[in-house]
């Protein structure tokens, strides 16, 4: 799978980074996540599938200290170069991981905060997460938290659109076991998981604390090129997003939602 993220890492950043969609949900997500690093003492975070780094160096600006880890080596020497841009080198620690095989010695207790963004997790199965959680409880201290965004089961603006194209296969596609997904042009075997069923998979390790929507209002990214033919409608969609998209029910039909998990 590590070649595949390599390849989609020449382009991620143009294909949903600095997209108007991007930076609109990326927003939604920091916002809350904000509000649980932000209490003024700096955490140690370790970051799953950390991309091209754009959360790696929020979270180091912010103060804390980030453990960035990805499969794809060309997406962490991506995130080395925005580092060192940014000046954020000292707080920030990279190393190549594969999310579905994370269980380290070294790293027992030790972080406050494991994080993943847009959807990380949902590259992988349902055995693969019984794992994961055994091994996230391991690394996490006694009173550590688990916040992830994910991609539910089901989207009201992928299904319409897929209805306004006449692909009606596609409509609930969300549903199937897997989905051969588009990630900057690479087929990526992806699982879609509704909050209920994410949480249940975590339960007795973790309690659910909140779910958020992201991108209820705005579009999956693939609906950029509509976005950008009509201005009015982005500044209403982001309107939308940024007053209204707050209800946990949201979550279930976004194109992704925002979930924390405290360790029992």
């Amino acid at each position: 799978m590590s070649e595949h993220f390599d390849i989609a890492s020449k382009t991620y950043d143009q294909d949903f980074t600095d997209t108007l969609i991007g930076r609109l949900q990326r927003g939604q997500v920091w916002k809350y996540l904000d509000q649980y690093t932000g209490n003024g003492k700096p955490l140690h975070i370790l970051e799953l599938n950390c991309g091209t780094g754009e959360d790696a160096i929020h979270l180091a600006q912010s103060g804390h200290m980030v453990t960035a880890t990805d499969i794809s080596k060309e997406m962490l020497s991506r995130t080395k170069e925005k580092i060192n841009d940014k000046g954020c080198s000292r707080k920030v620690r990279l190393e190549r991981l594969d999310v579905k095989n994370i269980s380290k010695s070294e790293w027992s207790n030790q972080f406050d905060l494991v994080f993943s963004n847009f959807g990380g997790l949902n590259c992988i199965g349902n055995e693969d997460l019984e794992h994961f959680k055994s091994d996230i409880k391991k690394l996490l201290k006694p009173d550590g938290v688990l916040i992830l965004v994910i991609m539910p089961e089901f989207c009201i603006w992928e299904s319409f659109y897929f209805v306004f194209k006449l692909k009606m296969s596609e409509v609930f596609r969300r549903k199937k076991p897997s989905v051969m997904a588009d990630v900057s042009g690479v087929k990526v075997e992806t699982w879609y998981y509704s909050p209920k069923k994410l949480s249940k998979a975590f339960t007795p390790e973790f309690t659910k604390v909140k779910v958020k929507p992201i991108g209820f209002f705005a579009p999956p990214s693939y609906m950029e090129s509509l976005i950008r033919r009509v201005p009015a409608l982005f500044k209403f969609i982001e309107f939308m997003e940024k007053r209204f998209a707050r209800f946990s029910w949201q979550g279930r039909m976004s194109d992704h939602y925002y979930i924390e998990l405290q360790a029992r």
